[in-house]
């Protein structure tokens, strides 16, 4: 791989695989206007857009210290020709060419062609043989899953650690940044907790080594038929302190991400994989829960989306990726995705749903002991619900939050961003391509489980942007693959 370089402006790059030279500027290097730009190669046509504010600035250069053009107003109807770093190469009445933030208009789903379906324009490109349209996993498809082992091994050696994570922000001059976040969940760091006395300390130490060895003892290899057959009368496996969630979600993880793995495998591109598990590594490490085993995949799909479940495994669509033109985008979905792990919510909703639907009663803290009792070996209930995890636990990344949980993981993605250097705007640029997608195949999960890119950018910038505003003029920067 080249060496990336960290740039105030740069035309979409397009080819996802491959490797590329970049360009021979130093970094912070100030952006200049260019001569006449250049639609990106793949793309044809124009978007159109609309102007979100009074007084928007057409400059004509990529920056803001360049000339102004002309000066819009909110509803201004323009024409978006391409993306260049966190700007907007636009067309405006009458006529003017130039440039405009990439949080000052909306994009409007393109016009459907396969010339400029909003998804080609920025970079995407089906492979040989696949058709757009193509819907995404359904419900039933990942109840109906297989436990594909060897995907998950494989998306487990992918992890990084945090000398990579930690290398890789200084050779990108990535700043690591203190940025307040006031509903940043109050978890401990899993394992890490020491209150207590002595004797309350080993109390919990064994009964964290019964929660492995009973309820998940089986991770990590092929799960047996029959898991669930009958079920126990034993009380709760409900976890209490910190220890005890911890070790749950991480056993959960991989038998959730086994199953989405068997429908929408790994995609085969070893510097894809290494450049995701690198940044998502270390934005994770800007969160409290640095300590879990953080791992991410891209998986072969061209449609758009990304998963999160428990435990740190994150997947990302090879049609989104495609799509992300720096790094700093690729950072903004993985820190919302990130988000959801950080604050356990797929952990709780299907920890929720898995003791509803098995008819337990949550009521006695004797169930760690009961547990306990089978000498590492998994009883009914613990089968039960184990069972359950694995068959249900996938299909519920499909289902969808309450949209203030959405609205804050992209909140949070801010924060974590800006914590990790990048520019936090990049999130806008990721939901302004998700706007512009006509194809509904592409994004029918997406949409199925989260508010419209329209909404939550209303939202970003009523509840997000302020809190991170002074570093939106951060250099953009742009990992070359």
């Amino acid at each position: 791989m080249s060496s990336p370089v960290r740039i105030l402006t740069l035309s979409i790059l397009v080819a996802l695989a491959g490797t590329a030279v970049a360009a021979k500027k130093p970094a912070h290097a100030p952006a200049t206007a260019p001569a006449a730009p250049v639609a990106p190669a793949g793309s044809q046509g124009t978007t159109a857009a609309s102007v979100y504010k009074d007084n928007v600035a057409v400059h004509q250069a990529a920056v803001t210290t360049s000339p102004t053009l002309t000066t819009l107003n909110k509803g201004s109807p323009v024409e978006v020709q391409q993306q260049q770093g966190l700007w907007f190469n636009v067309k405006a009445q009458p006529g003017t060419v130039g440039f405009v933030k990439i949080n000052e208009v909306r994009l409007a789903k393109a016009a459907g062609s396969d010339k400029n379906d909003g998804y080609s324009m920025f970079g995407g490109h089906q492979k040989p043989g696949e058709t757009a349209g193509v819907r995404g996993i359904t419900v039933e498809a990942l109840q109906g899953a297989t436990f594909d082992q060897g995907q998950l091994d494989r998306m487990q050696t992918l992890r990084v650690d945090d000398s990579a994570a930690n290398a890789y922000a200084s050779r990108m001059q990535l700043q690591k940044t203190d940025v307040a976040y006031n509903k940043e969940p109050g978890i401990g760091q899993g394992h890490r907790e020491t209150s207590g006395t002595p004797e309350e300390t080993q109390t919990k130490a064994e009964e964290n080594t019964a929660v492995k060895k009973g309820l998940f003892g089986m991770v990590g290899s092929r799960l047996p038929g029959g898991l669930g057959a009958s079920a126990g009368s034993a009380a709760d496996a409900m976890p209490k302190s910190e220890q005890e969630k911890y070790d749950e979600e991480v056993a959960m993880g991989p038998l959730v991400a086994g199953r989405v793995l068997s429908v929408m495998p790994l995609l085969d591109d070893p510097a894809a994989q290494r450049r995701l598990n690198t940044i998502g590594r270390w934005v994770a490490a800007q969160t409290p829960r640095d300590d879990l085993p953080w791992t991410f995949a891209i998986v072969d799909s061209s449609t758009m989306n990304a998963f999160a479940a428990p435990g740190g495994y994150i997947m990302v669509t090879r049609g989104l990726y495609d799509v992300l033109q720096s790094d700093d985008e690729v950072a903004a979905v993985l820190g919302h995705e990130i988000s959801h792990v950080v604050s356990r919510d797929h952990y709780n909703v299907i920890r929720k749903q898995a003791m509803a639907s098995i008819g337990i009663n949550v009521v006695s803290t004797m169930a760690i002991d009961k547990i306990g009792s089978h000498g590492g070996v998994a009883g009914p209930f613990e089968q039960k619900l184990a069972g359950y995890f694995a068959k249900q636990g996938a299909s519920i990344l499909l289902t969808g939050f309450d949209k203030d949980v959405e609205y804050r993981s992209d909140a949070a993605s801010l924060i974590y961003t800006a914590r990790a250097g990048y520019n936090p705007l990049a999130m806008y640029a990721v939901l302004q391509k998700l706007s512009a997608v006509s194809d509904g195949g592409r994004t029918s999960n997406l949409y199925s489980t989260h508010p419209t890119p329209s909404a939550r950018l209303d939202r970003l910038d009523q509840k997000g942007l302020p809190t991170v505003a002074q570093f939106t003029d951060r250099p953009y920067v742009m990992g070359v693959r």
